[in-house]
């Protein structure tokens, strides 16, 4: 059984991996063999192979005498690749080429410092967020921590950075007023169903993009959550090319059930007659991509004069309003599909205000 790059499984139970490992005379490749019992082992040693092959390091102390730019390729395309979805791939390739690579590319990884580190955080600030700031370094950060596991590096530079702290913004939700302006707007055609499936159940604009009939039981009222769709950004191609993509949410969590309410079920109904393409929200046969789903959503927004309102403040929509009607916090989670109640207890902290106070308020009776 193969798995992985010229890794297979033996009929002996063990693993073989195979290298290149010189050539022969004639010019053709002589390869040499690891074998060990865990997948996992031999493709440690393959990886140890390649950096040696390429002179990184040397002898039994492994040495590294490779660039930064020379370990964060091998890092990106053997360690992480055969393990992260395609997206999560292009997302690390992306930030690194873009957000790293100028700084550090041709510095030789083991004289890398933690002052490097400090001043690249530095410059990071100066031009992002500092939400964005924290993605880039837990990035960068698990590089250095693959090459000290691997023993090329006795430290880890990143350890003693202090990130900048993340100022919680507030959540943009729709008032009851404008919900139900844009819930009728979107009513009158079926270009607005995306954000009225959103209102409905907080789903994120990826996971409606990718919603198929299949998804939908409508015997039993209820849709799963099943896969997303989004753009991403081709690594390693000049001009930012890009892919759609369709695969799996992006945590466990976010794969869930959702009941349909009876408004958004009567409509999937009358909808799910009208067309021949497997998925719900459709541009004829095939379906349609997040942007064309917010450039709709625009669309709705002009003729209602709403301003800087993303398509994402719907699902904070839903959310709200089901903190207005009293629904639990756990509840609400697992309908987000967030990875934790402490999450949503974070995002949502100032509209569960009202309701501390209405338990406050009791206190009184007792």
């Amino acid at each position: 059984m193969a798995k992985g790059e010229n890794i297979y499984k033996r009929k002996d139970g063990r693993w073989e991996g195979r290298y290149p490992k010189a050539r022969k005379a004639d010019g053709s490749i002589r390869y040499g063999y690891i074998y060990a019992r865990t997948y996992r082992a031999v493709k440690e040693q393959m990886i140890d192979k390649k950096v040696q092959s390429k002179g990184f390091y040397m002898g039994v102390t492994k040495e590294f005498y490779g660039s930064f730019g020379d370990w964060a390729n091998l890092w990106l395309n053997e360690i992480v690749f055969p393990k992260v979805k395609e997206s999560t791939y292009a997302s690390y390739s992306n930030k690194i080429q873009i957000h790293i690579l100028p700084q550090l590319a041709k510095r030789p990884l083991k004289k890398i410092t933690a002052l490097d580190m400090d001043q690249l955080v530095k410059r990071l600030s100066e031009s992002l967020a500092e939400s964005s700031v924290h993605i880039i370094f837990r990035i960068v950060k698990s590089c250095f921590e693959a090459a000290k596991e691997r023993g090329y590096l006795y430290l880890n530079p990143c350890e003693q950075t202090v990130l900048p702290k993340i100022k919680k913004q507030k959540v943009q939700a729709l008032s009851r007023t404008q919900h139900k302006a844009v819930e009728k707007e979107s009513l009158k055609s079926i270009k607005g169903l995306p954000v009225l499936i959103a209102l409905e159940t907080g789903m994120r604009i990826g996971e409606i993009c990718a919603l198929k009939w299949e998804d939908i039981d409508f015997d039993s009222s209820v849709l799963k959550v099943n896969r997303t769709k989004q753009r991403i950004a081709m690594p390693g191609i000049l001009g930012q090319r890009t892919k759609l993509v369709e695969t799996s949410p992006k945590t466990t969590n976010a794969v869930r059930i959702i009941p349909l309410s009876k408004k958004l079920k009567g409509v999937l109904v009358k909808c799910r007659n009208e067309t021949n393409s497997s998925y719900v929200i459709t541009g004829g046969e095939g379906s349609v991509e997040p942007r064309t789903v917010s450039y709709r959503f625009e669309r709705i927004k002009q003729k209602l004069d709403l301003l800087n309102v993303p398509f994402h403040a719907l699902r904070h929509t839903f959310a709200t309003r089901c903190v207005e009607m009293g629904v639990n916090i756990a509840a609400i989670s697992s309908l987000l599909g967030h990875s934790s109640i402490k999450l949503t207890l974070d995002i949502y902290t100032n509209s569960f205000f009202e309701e501390q106070r209405a338990a406050i308020d009791q206190l009184a009776f007792i």
